[in-house]
């Protein structure tokens, strides 16, 4: 081999160490921008993910807080809006109630301890505002069967006329309406926990 041919070889293998290395450098440097965005990014983040997270858990706790005293307070008027709806039932039906006038008065007396659902459908909209979308909809299924409750002891002696003129009382099952409840709330409980110990916003 001429010296011309080892001196070109060598040349050449210079020129091709050279453009190899230069475009590692060029990879390896974008690496380091993506990774130097990324860890910029995570830091912007943080906080605002932390905050979210926190306005999130005041606002199911809100929630469960309102829906638990409703229950709470509606458990012992349970019965006695059952009462009121079949004793406002049969005068409808122009019969005569099967209880007395005192356990009336007491029944009414139970079932006006009752609070509307004023908190919890405000509470329920404060979650509307955090989200996610299956949250919301678990909090609307809270604040529906709260409302649903809440018109049984609201309307427990309404009479209520059909078409066709038959004239009956509310006919709602106060004990039935308040195990719904109570499955809606458990259900919330469980999905906001696991969001908020687990799942990404």
């Amino acid at each position: 081999m001429s010296e011309l041919t080892i001196a070109l070889v060598g040349a050449g293998g210079a020129l091709l160490g050279a453009a190899v290395g230069g475009a590692a450098a060029v990879v390896a440097a974008k690496m380091q921008a993506t990774h130097a965005e990324r860890s910029a990014q995570l830091a912007y983040l943080g906080p605002i993910d932390a905050a979210r997270r926190s306005a999130q858990r005041e606002a199911y706790a809100r929630l469960l807080t309102a829906a638990h005293a409703f229950s709470g307070a509606a458990t012992p008027a349970l019965e006695a809006a059952q009462t009121l709806m079949e004793a406002t039932d049969a005068r409808a039906m122009r019969e005569p109630p099967e209880v007395s006038n005192p356990a009336l008065e007491r029944a009414r007396d139970a079932v006006a301890l009752v609070r509307g659902p004023e908190d919890v459908v405000a509470a329920g909209q404060h979650v509307g505002l955090e989200g996610p979308l299956h949250l919301i909809n678990a909090a609307k299924a809270v604040v529906h069967a709260v409302q649903e409750l809440s018109n049984v002891f609201e309307n427990a002696e309404r009479i209520y006329e059909d078409a066709d003129g038959r004239t009956h009382g509310l006919n709602r099952n106060a004990a039935g309406l308040h195990e719904t409840l109570t499955a809606c709330i458990d259900f919330f409980s469980d999905i906001a926990s696991s969001h908020l110990n687990g799942d990404r916003i």
